[in-house]
């Protein structure tokens, strides 16, 4: 990872922790409120692959997990593998326009799914099955609403830092 690119992973990481935290946590929304962090991470594995999406992942999720009341390394885990999966849906130039839609979706599902079930396994009582279905469609839709605003921007910031990235 060359110098400007963690450059810039850092800092739109670190932009959008603070988002996160003073804008849409407290956003007026019923359910889950937006997962900016999560819709960043799954930018950066469309845009370079599955390792910048599990590295971008874990970082961002490792920082997010510091900010909240619940075990470290749960948000961790959940970014890692929507970051994998993200990344290894093939990213060619002409791609789909409905492509980001979908990987946003699946990935969000992935995360709060991995997310939940590492809260069952290690007994947490906030995690409750008949809870996750209400919060998993409100979450991952506002999720998808956010798709055309960050997936485009990342992109564009990772070809203008790095014009021909090699796929990791």
């Amino acid at each position: 990872m060359s110098g400007p690119r963690l450059l810039l992973g850092a800092a739109t990481v670190l932009t959008a922790l603070l988002l996160q935290t003073t804008v849409m946590a407290r956003l007026p929304v019923p359910g889950s409120p937006p997962d900016l962090v999560l819709v960043l991470v799954l930018a950066f594995a469309l845009a370079e692959g599955p390792r910048s999406g599990m590295v971008t992942g874990f970082v961002a999720g490792l920082l997010a997990d510091l900010q909240s009341d619940h075990e470290l390394g749960r948000l961790a885990l959940a970014y890692v593998v929507a970051g994998y999966l993200a990344g290894r849906v093939q990213d060619d130039t002409d791609r789909s326009t409905l492509l980001p839609f979908l990987v946003v979706l699946g990935g969000a599902v992935a995360a709060l799914l991995a997310y939940a079930a590492v809260g069952l396994v290690l007994g947490d009582p906030r995690t409750a099955v008949s809870a996750l279905g209400p919060g998993l469609a409100a979450s991952v839709a506002y999720d998808v609403v956010l798709t055309p605003f960050v997936v485009p921007v990342v992109g564009l910031l990772v070809r203008r830092v790095d014009p021909d990235p090699v796929r990791r």
